[in-house]
């Protein structure tokens, strides 16, 4: 073999991603002061939007299935890696919250918009359900 030959091959050797199914074993994002974040934000230059606002939605709240609605929330950092399904949104004062990763077109549905409001600095109604997941987000 030739010094031409290997031109181009790859010599590093991928991440096992073994267990990584359905969010077994997944990483998750490393905690930031908050400091940094706003400063991040605050460097960042919003796009301009539609200005009318959303409805408001009341909590809902049953014995069976608790989900809590925050309304009115930005969306300032988000995170994922190289895993099935696996993105986290941090929202100022509450803190990084798991992406509904049941399904592929939800999953996909959800961080869209999540990048979007992040990208363009618009506040969202989204709904976080007992799990600890975002399952629903409203952008307007």
């Amino acid at each position: 073999m030739t010094t031409t030959d290997t031109v181009g091959v790859p010599t590093g050797i991928p991440p096992q991603a073994s267990g990584l199914l359905h969010g077994a074993g997944t990483s998750a994002p490393t905690a930031v002061p908050d400091e940094e974040v706003e400063a991040r934000v605050a460097a960042a230059t919003p796009l301009a939007g539609p200005t009318a606002l959303p409805p408001q939605v009341a909590a809902v709240e049953d014995q069976a299935v608790t989900a809590t609605w925050r309304n009115g929330v930005t969306i300032d950092a988000l995170w994922s890696i190289d895993e099935t399904r696996n993105a986290w949104a941090r929202i100022p004062g509450v803190g990084w919250r798991k992406v509904y990763n049941g399904r592929d077109g939800a999953f996909l549905a959800l961080c869209t918009l999540a990048a979007q409001a992040r990208q363009t600095g618009r506040t969202v109604n989204l709904r976080e359900d007992a799990d600890g997941m975002i399952h629903e987000i409203y952008l307007w």
